[in-house]
């Protein structure tokens, strides 16, 4: 008998048990799918949605400051126009785009004026019209067969160009 072998009656099977490794990865990616979730939940989602965590980063300045002189500052912060509402797609977008920005800006690699990428503007386009749902009631969807995006009109709102 090998030594460390536990002694078993012959014919029992010993029971299948998960490695540690393998229960160590598991609890590591289940806690850090719940700390990107988090990213989503109050108030962690005040806090680093707002122009505060947002303008913290100098690239970003012009486009906080022209938010803060927009009507939107009164009603929408800056994740309710840049992320998807969902929360299990707005926290893994929220961070994925926050890690690669930083990254991005970190290297000095980003292009001025800063633009929304075209997933972004997919997600803008369709944060405008769900809180303006009652216009876009009237209007319908621009964007639908390559039409224009809500912003190609409405530019300067809330960051002025």
């Amino acid at each position: 008998m090998n030594e460390g072998a536990r002694w078993r009656p012959p014919g029992v099977k010993p029971k299948h048990r998960i490695g540690h490794r393998r229960a160590v990865w598991a609890a590591g990616v289940g806690l850090a799918f719940l700390a990107v979730l988090a990213l989503k939940l109050p108030p962690l989602a005040h806090l680093l949605d707002g122009p505060r965590f947002c303008g913290a980063c100098h690239a970003m300045r012009p486009q906080v400051d022209s938010y803060l002189h927009s009507a939107h500052r009164e009603a929408a912060t800056c994740g309710d126009c840049h992320l998807p509402h969902g929360l299990v797609e707005g926290a893994f977008y929220k961070a994925y785009t926050g890690t690669r920005d930083v990254v991005t800006v970190a290297l000095g690699n980003y292009r001025e004026p800063i633009t929304l990428s075209s997933h972004g503007t997919e997600v803008v386009h369709e944060n405008c019209r769900r809180c303006h749902a009652s216009v876009m009631a009237l209007v319908g969807d621009t964007a639908r067969d390559g039409g224009p995006r809500c912003f190609a009109c409405h530019r300067s709102v809330p960051h002025l160009r």
